[in-house]
């Protein structure tokens, strides 16, 4: 993630209707642990969650993404 939430087309996308947190995969907080339960396929780091203000899962992925998919997810999130 580190090379994708810097690209100049994802964070402008982050900084306007996204809030991003990061987790230590090795003392994780109770609710991200919860989210993290709804991924299927959670099988390597990076995690990526998708989660609603009320703390609703929404999606995510595991493993290295590539922003243009990064991209995509966002603005399907957005447009929800």
């Amino acid at each position: 993630m580190q090379g994708v939430v810097p690209h100049p087309e994802i964070a402008p996308l982050l900084r306007e209707g996204f809030v991003a947190v990061a987790s230590d995969c090795d003392d994780p907080e109770d609710e991200v642990l919860a989210l993290a339960e709804q991924l299927e396929d959670a099988y390597m780091l990076p995690f990526v969650l998708f989660a609603d203000g009320e703390g609703r899962f929404l999606g995510g992925s595991s493993g290295a993404v590539h922003p243009i998919v990064f991209k995509r997810q966002l603005e399907q999130l957005r447009s929800s």
